[in-house]
Parts: C-alpha cells; structure tokens; sequence
C-alpha cells in the first residue's frame, strides 16, 4: 500500500464521519437554519425587531414557555405526556402568592421579606414536586394512562387554584419579587439564565446519568426495560417529579414578571406550545435532543415577536400569528418526511 492511498483512505474516512455526524444531527441543523431564515426575514421587515428593546423583551417571555417545554419533553421521552404542567405552574404560584400575601407583615423590613419571599418559592417548588408526585404514583403505581391521569390532575389543579383565590387575581407581593421576573444581569434578562440554566441541567440528567438512560430506555421499549431489571414504576415517579418542580419553576418566572398569580394563565395556549415545540424537536419515546427543544423555543417566540410587528394594528392578528405555528409545523414535517426517505434510499 502507497502512502498516497493510505492517505486516500484517511481522508475518507474523516468525510465519513463528517457526513454521519451530519446526518446524525440533521434535525438540529434543519431547526436551526429556520431559526436563522425567520431571524433574517423579520430583522429585514421590521426596524424595530433587531434592537436592544427587542431583544431583551423576548428573553424575558420565552423563558416561561420554555421551562414549561423542557417539564413536557421529559415526560414524552418515556412515552407518556403531561397535560397537567401548566395547572401545576399556576396552582404553584397562586400558593407561593397567597403564602407571601398572608404572612409577610406590612411592616417588614428589607432582610425579613428576602426570607419570605424565600419560604414562599420554597412553597411553590413543594407545590410542584407534590403535584408531580402525584401524578407520577397515577401513571407508574395505579397504571392510568397519562393522558387520561394527567388529564384528570389538571382538572383537579385548576379548581383547587380557582377554589383558593374564588377566580380573582393574587396580587400584592413585594417589588424585590420582580428581581426573579423582571431584571437583568449583565444585561441578560435573569429568567433567560435561569432557563439556560434549566436546560442544561436537563441534559445532563437525561443523557449523563444512569436514571436518564433508564428514562430513554423505558421511553422506547418498556417491555425490555422491564426485563433488563428497571423499576419502571419508580423511573415514571421521578421523572413526573421533575416535570412538576420544572412547571413550579415556571410559575414563578411568571409570577416574578407579571407581579401577579391567577388559575388562568396560560391555559388556552401554552399546554398546546409545550406540545408543539416538542413535536418541532422531534421528540418521541426513547429519543430526542434538548438542544433541538431549545432552538424550537427559540422559533416560536421569533414567530410570536416578528408577527406581532409586522400585523400590528391589523385586525384579528392574533388569527396569523396561530396561522403561522400551524404553517411552520406542517412544513417541518413535510421537511422530516423527505429527509427521512433520503435516509432510506441512501
């Protein structure tokens, strides 16, 4: 053999593993090239969307949704779904609220309402993990079908918030609340960390611990999980957990932003969002990426900040901006559908 050919073979092989990294990691790029187009497209027609103001706004917004993504995500990696995240945030914030409204004296001082609003996110994250607790004992132990289960506690949820408050809005907390919500470090709106933050620790639960790989592999083949000795009960039980404390979390992003706690935030759109960024990421049972949730959390709240811009003061606006999501969807799986018989033929 020829040092040329020994080279020859080098080179191809480097090819090889180039293009099979690329072919691995074709969803990521297929979502990021959207996120790119919409960046451009809106940045060209709208004067206002590349600015500071803008910017940092929609840091301060996609974090909600996004927090309450990655809970969803979690849930679908193991082959179920959890309906109940966004009566679980609420129901979380509206406790943590009536908690800081009844107990922080109106004389406090400045050290004393910190430690209040302190047992007051350690109330709402109680909150989540009970909530999460149980629905996990519904799937994992009492054998409902999450749909059915989670179905059901988002109900339950919901009345309990709405029996707590009588349907008003929790209102009153002290202004050192909004630092959570509402403020910046650096210049990066804080709730964006905290979401930065969030999706990384996911990660590396889901892909770089044992309980992760159990999670995944309960997710795609419960039966074999089983009989590798996985207590899928108790895998389903933590992994309802999490998503209860991550839909805690983001009652009180909310909460810190808007100042406020009420039963029904959210509830007409942002069960469906989480749905949505999840089906965008390519997330099935066993499989998916979080880096592809984030990119997906990404678009969506471009979608959402672009087409309030360009339709503002038109009337039934918010008709186009659904009307988009549902566009954007549909093109990515006719995307999907093409690349993956490319894949086949290949």
């Amino acid at each position: 053999m020829t040092i040329r050919d020994t080279s020859d073979k080098a080179t191809n092989s480097v090819s090889g593993r180039v293009l099979s990294r690329i072919r691995a990691h074709s969803d990521t790029l297929q979502l990021f090239g959207v996120l790119v187009v919409l960046f451009i497209f809106f940045s060209v027609t709208e004067d206002k969307f590349l600015t500071t103001r803008s910017i940092t706004s929609m840091g301060f917004q996609l974090p909600e949704l996004g927090v309450l993504s990655l809970a969803m995500m979690i849930t679908i990696l193991t082959g179920g779904i959890d309906l109940s995240v966004n009566a679980t945030s609420n129901m979380a914030a509206v406790l943590a609220g009536l908690f800081m409204v009844k107990f922080i004296p109106k004389e406090a001082g400045e050290a004393q309402i910190v430690l209040y609003l302190g047992g007051a996110l350690l109330v709402a994250l109680l909150v989540g993990w009970i909530s999460g607790t149980f629905n996990g004992l519904l799937i994992g132990y009492v054998g409902v079908p999450p749909i059915l289960a989670t179905l059901a506690t988002m109900t339950l949820y919901t009345g309990i918030s709405v029996g707590l408050t009588g349907g008003t809005t929790v209102t009153g907390f002290p202004k050192q609340l909004s630092v959570i919500g509402a403020q910046t470090l650096g210049g990066i709106p804080i709730p964006f960390i905290v979401f930065v933050a969030l999706t990384i620790l996911t990660h590396i639960f889901i892909y770089h611990t044992a309980f992760g790989f159990k999670a995944r592999m309960l997710g795609s083949n419960p039966t074999a999980s089983d009989f590798s000795g996985v207590n899928n009960r108790s895998v389903l039980l933590k992994v309802y957990m999490f998503s209860g404390v991550l839909s805690a979390v983001t009652g009180i992003l909310i909460m810190g932003r808007t100042m406020s706690a009420a039963y029904e935030y959210g509830t007409t759109t942002y069960v469906l969002l989480a749905i949505l960024i999840s089906v965008l990421a390519n997330i099935i049972p066993g499989f998916g990426r979080i880096l592809d949730v984030f990119i997906a959390v990404l678009i969506l709240q471009v979608l959402s900040t672009g087409f309030h811009m360009f339709l503002a003061g038109v009337r039934g606006s918010s008709f186009f901006k659904d009307f988009a999501w549902g566009v954007l969807l549909i093109l990515i799986f006719i995307a999907n559908y093409f690349i993956r018989g490319r894949r086949y033929q290949g």
